[in-house]
């Protein structure tokens, strides 16, 4: 059985793009894959349970231990875990069968993709490159050495020149991969997930909200309740009638999400709300999910709030990987705060809001302002959003779900097929 390799370099749970890549290649060819990142986090049970896909975490322990360098040796940190990840990496590529492709997850760059062209020279393995993002873009949110971002740039470059194959996120990115760097990639959209299953059925909510246990300080709830929900005698459920708006977003709380405008917004909707004394806006249950460096500064600041708003409540809460999809389908909308580095790329996550829930969101390229979602840049423009979609008689989301609906009837998988599989298919 011909085998092949999907290098993700990031945590294998928190990658739905490349798993969705595994899954499409293992429903549709006979391939064997070999599937490279961390496990940090526990992946979809549909992924660990398929007999033709292989998980090797690159975790090493060497590498968790330099991370308790002092951090004025943050330097020779990065160029010592470079180093011994690149060799690793190109050494279980090397003394495995051999792989008829690699598929690789772009970015992160280093150490990857001068690996993957080693490898390329010495096994003719094909290389096919999906670009999600640019990996110096990234890495100048991080810091202004204007050498080393010059460094990183020359890096990406060259050895994104090794491609046989080259997929992007968005016709954004494929221009400029084109004017810029003369690579002619083909624009696969991320879609629904492949197995997003969206429960609908006021029982099914019932028993994900009674798992989660999600609560309003203060509020004492019976036990056959939820904020959202409750079970009739006759263990009918039913969705209560002056529940608090749900909201979800997904973070990965770095500096490429403010969420200071979803503070502020949420600040001007308590203040709203206490004048109008309830009366007119529905409560607000917020719940944020994800790990990241911003956490712990956001944290402390969503706990004070929640001592003095009445009105709106944020959970920062961290989800099994199943319940995430399911947590989505129950929202009534989706907020995500991400701008791109490049301007080019679009975050997975409101991908997984357009297969689940309504959306807002700062900057998407597929999103079709007022018909599928609407788009925001500030925290004033945020909150008066929030206060027409919320106020009780307001019908605003409805009509935002019948055009993310039409977004949900094409999956990824169909875009597999018709763009990725042929290349695969012709390998010689």
């Amino acid at each position: 059985m011909k085998q092949c390799s999907i290098i993700v370099f990031g945590d294998i749970g928190r990658s739905p793009r490349m798993v969705n890549h595994a899954l499409a290649i293992a429903d549709n060819t006979e391939y064997r894959i070999n599937l490279y990142g961390y496990m940090d986090n526990k992946p979809t049970q549909a992924l660990l349970s398929n007999p033709n896909i292989r998980i090797v975490d690159l975790n090493l322990w060497i590498v968790n231990l330099l991370k308790k360098m002092p951090r004025f040796l943050f330097l020779l940190y990065a160029i010592l875990r470079i180093a011994i990840q690149s060799l690793y990496l190109f050494l279980l590529l090397l003394f495995s069968r051999k792989q008829e492709f690699i598929l690789v997850q772009n970015p992160p760059s280093i150490p990857v993709l001068h690996v993957v062209s080693l490898i390329k020279g010495i096994r003719r393995s094909k290389i096919i490159i999906d670009f999600h993002n640019y990996g110096h873009t990234i890495l100048a949110l991080q810091m202004r050495n204007k050498f080393i971002l010059k460094m990183a740039r020359s890096y990406e470059h060259q050895f994104s020149r090794s491609y046989d194959y080259a997929l992007c996120v968005s016709q954004a990115m494929q221009k400029d991969l084109q004017q810029n760097w003369r690579i002619n990639a083909t624009v696969v959209y991320d879609k629904a997930n492949i197995n997003f299953n969206v429960i609908n059925k006021p029982k099914e909510k019932h028993e994900l909200f009674m798992k989660l246990d999600f609560h309003w300080q203060w509020e004492v709830l019976n036990s056959n309740e939820t904020l959202f929900t409750e079970e009739l005698n006759n263990q009918q459920v039913i969705e209560k009638v002056n529940r608090p708006g749900l909201i979800v977003s997904s973070t990965s709380w770095t500096k490429d999400e403010d969420f200071n405008i979803l503070v502020q917004a949420l600040q001007k909707y308590e203040d709203l709300a206490n004048i109008e004394q309830g009366r007119e806006y529905r409560k607000l249950y917020v719940v944020i999910t994800g790990k990241g460096p911003m956490k712990e500064e956001f944290k402390e600041i969503f706990q004070k709030c929640n001592i003095c708003w009445n009105h709106v409540k944020v959970n920062l809460a961290w989800l099994d990987i199943d319940d995430y999809p399911k947590l989505l389908g129950c929202a009534d909308l989706g907020i995500c705060l991400h701008y791109s580095s490049s301007g080019l790329d679009l975050p997975m996550k409101v991908v997984d809001m357009f297969g689940a829930a309504h959306l807002y969101l700062l900057n998407h390229l597929m999103l079709q302002h007022q018909k599928n979602g609407i788009v925001f840049d500030t925290p004033d423009d945020l909150f008066d959003h929030l206060s027409q979609a919320f106020r009780y008689e307001s019908n605003i989301l409805q009509k935002l779900k019948k055009g993310v609906e039409i977004f949900r009837t094409e999956t990824f998988d169909q875009e597999w097929r018709n763009k990725v599989l042929p290349f695969i298919r012709n390998l010689k």
